[in-house]
């Protein structure tokens, strides 16, 4: 089987690319080779390779950076959506498109399912949330992965620089009153390559089982490495001049995924894996 990862050289796509590779035959591309926003050098090169699945890791995921430059991420998280998906029309692919717990408004007081109803609070979320809606009208054979908090090594992004940040002894604040659940990147990738095997079609949560606020994350990281808790600081999301609103609790219920056939481990053991694999 021929699979296209969109984003190869990012986060996820680079999990995705060194787990997928040991089974399947993989093209991790990035932007030199696959420019979403472009339709006609994208086709050109996928009706090339003609993969049976495609999975898009491609975005503008700077969330704070998304408030600013909104027509960027418009363009490239809506409207490179909407090229993806009708390439996928045209050379009959598979599409696993990788979303977002911020398509959420954060005002539930349980984990969010599958079918609870979108209500996304900043623009990162809105313009991930209209990539869902061109995927999910314009193909039969697609998949939605909803996911949150990632981190992994390499990661650009907080949570994947936190525990650099904690074993160099530096002193950081992180919020109490933000509370999702982190996803390692290699739980997801599994994840995804488990739903490859099933054939799933449709919207499905992935991320580590159970939930956290970042102070309670950055405890973790302490505790695991054991240095001196004294190196964080715990505040409020307010208290932070973040361009962006966040979602107060987005946590995603995984009881789906579990029904298939997959048990995401908690993410305390994934952190520990992850730190012992970095350090």
């Amino acid at each position: 089987m021929k699979i296209l990862i969109t984003g190869g050289k990012g986060l996820v796509g680079s999990y995705l690319t060194k787990i997928l590779s040991e089974k399947y035959n993989v093209i991790s591309t990035g932007r030199e080779e696959v420019d979403i926003v472009n339709y006609d050098k994208s086709l050109d090169f996928i009706k090339n390779i003609k993969p049976e699945v495609i999975i898009h890791c491609a975005a503008f995921s700077n969330v704070d950076g998304c408030e600013v430059e909104q027509e960027k991420a418009y363009k490239v998280n809506s409207i490179g959506t909407l090229n993806i998906s009708k390439i996928c029309q045209e050379v009959k692919s598979k599409l696993i498109y990788i979303s977002t717990d911020f398509v959420f408004n954060g005002e539930k007081k349980k984990p969010y399912s599958e079918i609870d109803i979108p209500e996304p609070i900043n623009h990162y979320g809105k313009t991930k949330l209209i990539g869902e809606y061109y995927v999910s009208h314009l193909l039969n054979d697609f998949v939605i992965v909803r996911s949150s908090r990632i981190f992994g090594k390499s990661g650009k992004n907080f949570g994947s620089k936190l525990p650099t940040l904690l074993k160099n002894d530096q002193k950081v604040k992180l919020t109490t009153d933000i509370i999702n659940s982190p996803t390692y990147a290699f739980e997801l990738a599994k994840a995804i390559e488990f739903l490859i095997k099933q054939n799933y079609k449709g919207i499905i949560n992935i991320c580590n089982e159970g939930e956290c606020s970042w102070y309670e994350f950055g405890k973790e990281v302490i505790k695991i490495l054991k240095k001196k808790e004294r190196r964080i600081e715990k505040i409020k999301f307010s208290q932070f001049e973040y361009k962006a609103k966040r979602p107060k609790y987005s946590t995603l219920d995984v009881s789906l995924l579990k029904t298939l056939g997959y048990y995401p481990v908690s993410w305390q053991l994934s952190l520990r894996k992850f730190l012992s694999d970095q350090f």
